[in-house]
């Protein structure tokens, strides 16, 4: 047990790695299907991402040295069907007309290992059955092909790594392993009467995303400077004496991007159109007109950028005071866009940041059969 209980320690320690490099493109992906993130989904896919990797650990660990692998000479694979079923009367010292020696059949260690096989593989099942909605026959191939990755990374001793597989392919292990998902497929609608429904879920996601929050539209932005960054990168590395130039040149393209991209595509940037948010005018939601855009984009770079360059050119006094209403201001901005409001240049320009989703309907998630 104590091995057990190490190998699900091991894996809790190497979960934050493996979350981090899931993270990013999952909130990519959240916000492309849905709008927005739910935190509720968040703790339902990362537990899985963690079952998972608790369940791989378990397969692998602990690992042998090269050497010790190379030495073994057992059999690598176990090919005849329900051989647990004898092992387990082997280990046991069960005798018909000796009622207290059925015990020993669930009291060794061929009997455990089944079950621990057998238990391994039901959050499995009730995974796939609440969150991924598949149906019967779904779940009975997504374990048996789980139980065998399982049983081919041993075979296959840690793909080639090791000369040979250190632990054994069984074909029991497949069968308990699948029998284990389909019962945690039974056993998931007992879950699924206390925690919200998968359906309800979207739902709740997609209303949210109605609207546009502010680390969506900070995403957006993101995607947008770094291709706003490589084409000045590009320009500075293709004209005579680019990299001399001043670094504030980056504006041009900023301001060219945001003024003609949304104008050729109904609103759109890249950052934008990957987090399903347009442009659209105030008043109807409608495409802006073309002379919007570079309003829009200029009153914002030039309260970014501008102002605080004939701040500097002030005496030190009214250069400090305006510097300080300037940055008030720049709070104030981003507490009007944290609460979905619209912002002064969005007012001057008659334009806003409107959620895509209405525009077209989302694919479907369905995985049920």
């Amino acid at each position: 047990m104590s091995s057990y209980v190490q190998t699900i320690l091991t894996a809790v320690v190497a979960f934050p790695f493996i979350a981090f490099l899931f993270t990013f493109p999952y909130i990519i992906y959240n916000y492309r299907k849905y709008g927005s993130v739910l935190s509720f989904r968040i703790l339902i896919v990362y537990s899985f991402i963690l079952y998972l990797l608790c369940v791989y650990f378990l397969v692998i660990l602990p690992l042998p040295s090269i050497d010790e692998v190379a030495r073994m000479t057992g059999p690598r694979i176990q090919s005849i069907p329900f051989m647990f079923i004898r092992d387990i009367f082997q280990e046991s010292d069960f005798r018909l007309r000796d009622v207290s020696t059925w015990i020993t059949l669930i009291k060794n260690k061929a009997f455990f290992q089944v079950f621990f096989n057998f238990i391994m593989i039901i959050p499995f099942g009730i995974y796939l059955r609440y969150y991924f909605r598949c149906g019967f026959r779904r779940t009975f191939l997504f374990s048996f092909l789980l139980s065998l990755f399982f049983e081919l990374t041993q075979l296959t001793g840690l793909y080639f790594l090791y000369p040979r597989g250190y632990r054994l392919f069984d074909v029991d292990d497949l069968l308990i392993n699948t029998l284990g998902g389909i019962a945690g497929y039974l056993c998931a609608p007992a879950f699924m009467r206390l925690l919200p429904s998968r359906e309800n879920m979207d739902k709740a996601s997609i209303r949210r995303g109605m609207e546009v929050s502010l680390p969506r539209r900070v995403l957006a932005l993101c995607f947008d400077l770094f291709l706003i960054f490589l084409a000045d990168a590009a320009l500075r590395a293709a004209l005579p004496g680019g990299r001399q130039m001043p670094g504030s040149l980056w504006l041009i393209p900023a301001f060219l991007y945001y003024s003609f991209v949304p104008a050729l595509t109904g609103g759109h940037t890249a950052g934008k159109w990957i987090l399903r948010i347009r442009i659209g005018a105030t008043a109807t939601g409608d495409r802006p007109h073309w002379y919007q855009y570079p309003l829009r984009c200029g009153s914002l770079l030039l309260f970014l950028f501008a102002l605080p360059r004939i701040f500097s050119l002030l005496p030190p006094l009214p250069a400090f005071l305006c510097y300080t209403v300037w940055f008030f201001f720049l709070v104030y901005t981003g507490i009007r866009s944290a609460r979905h409001l619209d912002l002064f240049y969005e007012k001057l320009s008659g334009t806003r940041n409107i959620s895509s989703l209405a525009d077209q309907p989302c694919p479907s998630e369905e995985m049920s059969s």
